[in-house]
């Protein structure tokens, strides 16, 4: 448990000044947006950026997760540390699933208090069609941190690939290709499974109601957010959940090899 929490806050103290500046960007972009929207009476623009930020969380999980592998890929100090892998690796993914729930929820109080902002301060005659409430804005924060640690763990597996494939010194030079290849092959496999009949009979039982499906449309005068509710299988996700799980142990075995980071 020691070692534990001493990773946790070697992680911690590494990433605390990259959590900063994300939520000082988003803040400053959101503020920006809010000071162009009122100069040039667009009410649109500062609605939209609020939404965007949450939107795009899945690529800041990509920038958290790298950014955690690279601060111990520099110093190559995974060759010789006694700890397993398991832990190494679950400590990054863990600090980068805190960093990005502080991110979502900074985001989402974001949203919210733009949300209290009268349109008329920007623009007369602009309306703002928004279906989702509290409970919906926090489903689509649960949406965009399953999303991001799916993610997460896929780049953590190639990540580890790649510095595996280092130890092949004829195809040394080549890593990226078979890693592009093998990242292609990944997707292709996981699409083929998801239309098998199999499946498609688990991903009819044991549903339950979620956002399947967003979209954002935008004129002069209207700006609108639209969220379509959707059936999403337990089983189905449960297998999901078996393949981040089994991806996740095929990167502690890579790792456990003592590979060159």
């Amino acid at each position: 448990m020691n070692s534990f929490k001493g990773l946790m806050k070697k992680e911690w103290l590494i990433g605390k000044n990259a959590l900063l500046w994300l939520l000082v960007v988003q803040g400053g972009l959101v503020f920006i947006s809010f000071l162009v929207s009122r100069y040039w009476e667009v009410a649109g623009l500062f609605y939209m950026c609020t939404w965007l930020i949450i939107m795009m969380h899945p690529l800041i999980m990509i920038l958290l997760i790298l950014g955690c592998l690279s601060s111990d890929g520099k110093t190559q100090l995974w060759i010789y540390n006694p700890q397993s892998a398991g832990m190494l690796l679950g400590c990054k993914l863990l600090i980068s699933m805190v960093f990005q729930m502080v991110s979502i929820i900074f985001s989402s109080c974001l949203v919210f208090v733009a949300s209290t902002i009268p349109v008329s301060y920007f623009q007369a005659d602009f309306q703002v069609e928004n279906s989702l409430g509290i409970m919906g804005l926090l489903k689509v924060d649960a949406f965009m941190l399953t999303v991001s640690i799916v993610i997460a763990v896929f780049l953590l597996f190639l990540w580890v690939v790649y510095h595996a494939l280092a130890r092949i010194h004829s195809i040394k030079n080549l890593r990226w290709l078979l890693v592009s290849a093998l990242c292609i092959g990944m997707i292709m496999l996981r699409d083929r499974i998801v239309n098998t009949v199999f499946y498609q009979k688990l991903d009819d039982m044991w549903v339950i109601k979620t956002i399947s499906e967003t979209s954002m449309t935008m004129t002069d005068f209207k700006l609108g957010f639209y969220f379509k509710a959707g059936d999403t299988s337990l089983l189905a996700s449960g297998l999901d959940v078996i393949g981040v799980v089994l991806l996740f142990l095929a990167s502690c075995w890579l790792l456990d090899r003592k590979i060159e980071v």
